[in-house]
């Protein structure tokens, strides 16, 4: 391996350390959702002051960093290289689920499945939400073979992104979309069950 392949990979590697991604999913199942609940679960917080670096406190006594803002200090220095590393940050990966009808291996949204997608769509193209962008997963059960179950699942998720751009005027370029098959079940103890043939929308935030 020559040296900038070496650096890339300690590049990514490093980064996946440094950020602890968790979900915070927000599952309607069959429900209809109110416009006004995704917006709320999407909004993005009012920015917050930026943290106190470590080196701020260096000459604080270890006993007395408590009293300090009420911050704790959490050295940044790795001991072993006497160099600044990147402490870990944890990111919040905002979505909804839903399970949306379609007719029995098909892609097609039928009148029920764009009854549930109205609120969505009022949602997103809201002036709450603008410059969000997303990632449409399609999730379904275990029935069928692996690439099947991926194919299908791409199809609804590009239904559900043409229906979204086509009714409320969302930018196409505001959505990515994405096939995960029968790949992380929302109820993994009935594989066949109803509840993990759903949409998946996921908040990238501002980029």
């Amino acid at each position: 391996m020559n040296n900038n392949a070496s650096w890339l990979g300690l590049t990514v590697i490093a980064g996946l350390l440094a950020t602890e991604v968790w979900a915070e999913d927000k599952n309607f199942g069959k429900a209809t959702p109110n416009p006004n609940e995704i917006i709320e679960h999407f909004k993005e917080p009012a920015a917050q002051p930026a943290p106190a670096d470590a080196d701020d406190y260096q000459d604080v006594p270890e006993s007395e960093l408590e009293n300090v803002r009420g911050l704790k200090k959490i050295s940044n220095i790795d001991k072993a290289t006497g160099r600044k590393v990147q402490l870990p940050t944890t990111v919040a990966e905002k979505a909804i689920s839903m399970e949306i009808l379609f007719d029995y291996n098909s892609a097609t949204l039928n009148a029920q499945a764009k009854t549930q997608l109205e609120p969505v769509g009022k949602a997103l193209a809201s002036g709450e939400l603008e410059g969000i962008k997303y990632r449409i997963e399609g999730h379904t059960d275990v029935v069928g073979g692996d690439q099947f179950n991926i194919e299908l699942s791409r199809r609804r998720a590009e239904a559900v992104k043409a229906y979204l751009i086509d009714k409320f005027g969302i930018a196409g370029n505001a959505i990515q979309i994405e096939g995960r098959g029968r790949q992380e079940l929302a109820d993994a103890k009935n594989p066949t069950a109803e509840a993990n043939r759903r949409v998946r929308i996921v908040s990238l935030g501002k980029q």
